[in-house]
């Protein structure tokens, strides 16, 4: 494997010139560059980045720490990372935690004694120390999509109370009173946000908040699927529902559906998030969605300006608003 003395050596240039050429620490001329260029690529030559790296203390690695990576949010959210980070420059390591704290915990520490410059993160609970003792380090972190109200971080999410205030308003003014709900873990600011949402919507319009219309899932097809049985069974059933994210949306379809229901004629549904299935439905479904693609593009364009040390001292919040897309899955009650 070719090193830096035998690139020096082909280009007949010092080693320090050779250093400087790759990190653009230094100018050197459009002649001696392209001499060590050509050298490098002669030689298959690949610089050792974790030397490197000491030698800056620049790793221009960013760690992206999610929840559950098969969920096409983060799926879509992680992609638009990637690509931001590219273009600066930077590449990603991606840890999938699966909603487990120990899991999440372990990762952080590995980004740590990789010297990541930065880190984005969805955490998966809302007590999150070890967050804060990496920020109290001197790492730069943002949060994804969920927030830790007790950090003094920055984040990028989107406006979960009113995405759910616009779905349940809307089936309310379609006629319906008796509305279920399969909320996310309240363990996490999604979860409770969009909860909250729901009951300001029933509220607004001088209807009563019903503990049994409230399952509370865990994000996942399965939870979604169950929660959705516990609200059919009930007498009355609820006449729409409300499911807070995709993949329990699509457990809630497939629960309607095994039960022998059709949307909308028995059970009318609003999803969160949007879906390549959710348009491929049939009716297709009604769902509030979110700017995924500019979520994380622009939490990497706030990782990347802290880490370069170009944005104000204070952290920021930043709220994207949401789309509310009506489809078919919704039926107008007359009373």
């Amino acid at each position: 494997m070719a090193t830096i003395v035998d690139v020096a050596r082909r280009a007949g240039v010092s080693t320090s010139t050779v250093s400087h050429v790759i990190n653009k620490t230094r100018y050197v001329s459009a002649e001696v560059t392209a001499r060590v260029y050509q050298a490098i690529e002669e030689l298959d030559y690949k610089p050792n980045a974790v030397a490197r790296s000491l030698r800056t203390r620049e790793s221009r690695i960013i760690g992206v720490v999610v929840s559950d990576i098969t969920n096409p949010f983060f799926t879509a959210s992680v992609r638009a990372i990637e690509e931001k980070a590219s273009e600066h420059g930077y590449s990603i390591i991606l840890c999938d935690t699966g909603e487990d704290p120990a899991r999440e915990l372990r990762y952080l520490n590995i980004l740590l004694r990789r010297q990541v410059d930065g880190i984005i993160v969805a955490p998966s609970h809302e007590n999150a120390p070890v967050i804060e003792s990496i920020v109290q380090a001197g790492t730069p972190v943002v949060l994804l999509d969920r927030e830790v109200t007790s950090l003094p971080v920055d984040v990028v999410k989107c406006d979960n109370e009113s995405g759910s205030l616009q779905a349940v308003s809307y089936l309310i003014r379609c006629g319906h009173r008796r509305i279920g709900i399969v909320a996310g873990r309240i363990d996490v600011s999604t979860g409770a946000q969009r909860l909250a949402g729901y009951k300001k919507a029933l509220e607004q319009h001088g209807i009563g908040v019903l503990p049994e219309l409230i399952k509370v899932g865990d994000y996942t097809f399965d939870s979604g699927y169950k929660k959705t049985q516990e609200l059919l069974s009930l007498e009355p059933r609820p006449t729409a529902l409300f499911v807070c994210n995709n993949q329990m949306s699509l457990g809630a379809v497939m629960a309607i559906r095994d039960a022998g229901l059709t949307i909308p004629g028995d059970v009318s549904v609003i999803g969160y998030d949007d879906s390549e299935w959710a348009r491929l439905m049939e009716p297709p479904l009604t769902v509030v969605a979110q700017p995924v693609h500019e979520l994380g593009t622009r939490a990497a364009e706030v990782l990347i300006r802290r880490i370069q040390g170009t944005d104000s001292v204070e952290p920021s919040l930043l709220t994207l608003p949401v789309d509310f897309r009506e489809r078919g899955s919704c039926k107008t009650l007359r009373h």
